[in-house]
This record gives structure tokens, sequence and C-alpha cells, in this order.
């Protein structure tokens, strides 16, 4: 199986914050791949997570 992770940590994680949720919401509202979709979901939590401490 082939996996999405070097594309995710070259190019997703460089997004700002904006363009990383417009991605996401639009991604869902695409009904997009649904990976393509965690791995958004998963940087906007590790942001999100970021922000706590």
């Amino acid at each position: 199986m082939k996996t999405l992770d070097s594309h995710y940590n070259c190019s997703i994680t460089k997004l700002s914050d904006e363009s990383l949720m417009f991605a996401y919401e639009n991604a869902k509202a695409e009904n997009l791949d649904g990976d393509f979709i965690q791995l958004l979901e998963t940087e906007l939590l590790k942001r999100k997570e970021g922000c706590l401490y």
C-alpha cells in the first residue's frame, strides 16, 4: 500500500492555518479521499494542541 506521509511532511505542514482550514472544509464538502481528509484533520489537531501549551 502506498503511503502519503512524504506528501504530508513536505506540503501540508507548510500551509497557513487559514489555508489548512480552507482545504479541510472543502475536502469534506467535496467528499474527497478519506485518507486526504484524515491527513488534513491530523495537522489541524496538531496545531490546535500546540496552542494549548
